[in-house]
Order: structure tokens, then sequence, then C-alpha cells
């Protein structure tokens, strides 16, 4: 039996993409080591210029000895990639994968990126935690976004398999359910209709004791959905935990972005959130850095954060794509970009520092959903991280708070 090697990058939707594949090549192969395999699987991303160039050099690393097959959005975004590998398949194709092997075991170059199957949600169970996506594509028209030349169009999955999936991780021990997708606010429409609270409503039904973490939802489109979205959240099974990428503070560059939304709307959604919720937590995206953010811009975006004060901040260095509306314009030197990320950085770092202080000494129900070496992972029912001194995956535990850093907090069991 051929024996295969497994690596992905990026997203959360990537990494559920790869448990498919893995499924699919588990008919006919066996998962190895990357020295004993006959060939290798690289579930790739291409968002950024630094992740691309790292999974060329693999390729060119790899193929030496080995048949790569490339899979994921790379391939979709970069000649190259496809050009390097004996196989390449996309991300709509991926049931596909042991066809597209054989024709590459075969030293025959296949590029397989779109088939007539219709994807199904698989989750992605890790000891206590499952991540299960609910739709793939969005609806964007992001002129920095290469995810959307790779992921294409909305496809939102049926909530009836949804749920089949959800309960097939509850049953197998998760206790945490993350929903993923591009966008979870668009699910549904390209069906006419957004259907997350709808979905949420289906899941609390579910009748176990479990946590759900919403995925990343755009503002614009989160907006429309507020009031019901709020509704939903009131169940003890939603962690209060929401994820609103602002990308920028300045309603200019968001225009030239085509994000269609204002910074005055991601307020109003942490406002109502943060107000009907007091214990909670809100994540965002920044993008330093773009081609359009002169100084101005960006210090409306550090007016935001310090007025919404989210708790946690993906911040990221604006990095230009081939493919992308954005790629003919004039980039920011790397040094201005760096000193940007430092400045959102060091704030940030401030104001969750003095945050997490406030929460020492306080209990909380924690539920455990990972064992990380000696010490366990746990979540607060808002969604905040507590590393814990002992626990069991899918099993809430009392805890007390002993220590805290800006980026997490600790706990003993009490």
């Amino acid at each position: 039996m051929k024996k295969y090697h497994l690596e992905t990058f990026g997203c959360k939707l990537n990494q559920t993409d790869s448990e498919r594949i893995k499924s699919k090549l588990d008919k006919e192969y066996k998962q190895s080591s990357l020295k004993e395999a006959d060939f290798v699987v690289l579930n790739t991303c291409g968002v950024v210029e630094k992740t691309e160039r790292k999974i060329l050099k693999k390729i060119n690393q790899f193929k030496k000895t080995k048949i790569i097959i490339a899979a994921g959005c790379l391939p979709l975004i970069s000649e190259e990639c496809q050009s390097l590998a004996h196989g390449v398949i996309g991300p709509q194709s991926i049931d596909s994968v042991n066809k597209v092997v054989k024709q590459a075991l075969r030293r025959k170059h296949i590029v397989l990126l779109k088939d007539k199957h219709i994807k199904k949600p698989i989750a992605l169970i890790k000891q206590g935690s499952a991540i299960i996506p609910v739709a793939e594509g969005c609806l964007g028209q992001c002129t920095y976004c290469t995810a959307r030349l790779a992921r294409k169009e909305l496809q939102s999955f049926a909530v009836k398999d949804i749920l089949k999936e959800i309960k097939k991780a509850l049953n197998q021990g998760a206790g945490e359910i993350q929903l993923t997708s591009q966008d979870l606010a668009v699910f549904g429409l390209d069906r006419g209709k957004q259907e997350l609270p709808e979905l949420l409503k289906e899941i609390i039904k579910i009748k176990k004791e479990f946590k759900v973490k919403l995925g990343m939802m755009n503002p614009g489109q989160t907006k429309k959905i507020l009031k019901p979205l709020l509704k939903s959240y009131q169940s003890n099974k939603l962690y209060k935990f929401i994820h609103l990428p602002l990308q920028s503070g300045d309603n200019k560059v968001l225009k030239k972005m085509k994000r269609n939304y204002k910074a005055e709307d991601f307020i109003q959604i942490s406002e109502a959130f943060r107000k009907k919720f007091k214990d909670s937590v809100l994540a965002t995206d920044i993008i330093v850095g773009h081609p359009h953010e002169s100084e101005e811009a960006f210090n409306n975006t550090i007016k935001i954060i310090k007025k919404t004060k989210p708790d946690i901040v993906h911040i990221f260095k604006f990095s230009r794509r081939k493919g992308t509306l954005d790629y003919q314009l004039k980039d920011w030197p790397d040094r201005i970009k760096k000193q940007r990320s430092r400045i959102l950085t060091d704030l940030f770092k401030k104001i969750n520092e003095k945050r997490n202080q406030d929460m020492k000494g306080k209990s909380f129900k924690v539920l455990v959903v990972e064992k990380r070496g000696k010490t366990f992972l746990g979540r607060t029912d808002s969604g905040r991280a507590v590393v814990l001194n002992k626990g069991k995956p899918g099993f809430s535990v009392k805890t007390r708070i002993t220590g805290a850093r800006w980026n997490y907090l600790s706990g003993k069991v009490v």
C-alpha cells in the first residue's frame, strides 16, 4: 500500500478540507511520516506572499524525492504552484483527490480545479473541540483578497448536513463546536436568505451540554441580522464571543477596499454586543500599511481600537497579491508597515493586559477543550482562553484565575 504525508497551511476552513482529503486518501493509502511517504499532499494557502514563498520552497525541496500534490487555494492564485506540483487539485474538487493521486503517481501532470461534486461539511475533531464549516466562498469584492479568487462563489451547506456533523462530533466527546466559513453572516444568501439565526436555533435545540464558538462575520452583513443574532447569543450554548473584522478604522480606506460597511457599523455592533453581554469577547482583524492608508487613516484605526477595546486583535501587514485590484497600487515600504504593526500591537497589549489583570482572583466555569503538554486549554462562557493545571477535554471545571498575561489567563481548578 502506498503511503502519504499531509501538511496543511492557512485557515480553519483549510483544516477541515484536510480532514476531507485524509478521509478520501485513507480508503486507498496509508498516512505516514514525510520520510516514509511515497507522495506528499500540501493543502495550501495563498493569502500572503510570505506563505506562498514558503510553500513553493517546500514543493521544490520535496519533489526531488517525492510525488507532490498541491491542494487548496494557492494553485488557483499561482501558476508557478500549478506547474511545479505533479498533481493539482482545487478546493472545489478535493473529493476527487484519489483520482489526481493515481495520475500523479504515473508521472502524469494533472490539474483538476473544479468538478461536479457538491461538497458537504465535515467535522475536524481535536480532543474536546470540533471545527465544522457551514459554507465555502463569500459574496465580498475585497480589493486585496486572494481567497475569493480561489474559493469563488458562496456555497452554503445544507442545515441538515451541518447538524449531522455537530451531533457526530458531540457523540465523539467534543464539548465545543467551532462554526467556520469565510463570512458566517452571509450563510444562506446563495439560497436567498441569511440563515445563520435559523441555523443557531436548530443547534440550540440539540439536547446535550456544549458550547458554540462563532467564526468571522463581516460587519456589513452582520448588521442586517443583529437583532435575531443577539437573541441567539442569549442561549448558554453560545460563547459570548464575536469576531468582527474591522480591517481599517477609516471610511475612505474601507471604501477603497470595497468592504461595504463603515467604521460606524463596527462600533454599533460592538457596543450593542458589549451592552447585551457584560462579560464578552470581541475579536477583530486589522490590515496595516494598505496603499490607501495615510497617516491620518491609520490614526483613525487607533482611535477605534481605543474606543471599542477589542479582546483579540489579529494584525496583518498588507501583502500585494497578483490577481487582486490592489496589486497595481504603489506599496508602502516594509518599515512603515512594521512600524504601524508595532504601534497597534503595543496599544492592544496595554489594553488587554489591564483587562486580564482585573480577572485575577475571580472564579469561572471553564470548558476544557485541549491538552497541551502538561497543561490544558479551556474557555470561559465568554470564550476567554484560560490555561489550566488539570482537566479533561470536553468537560467543564470550576476555575479560579491565578495569573494573567496580555494574551491569556491562567487558572487553578477548584
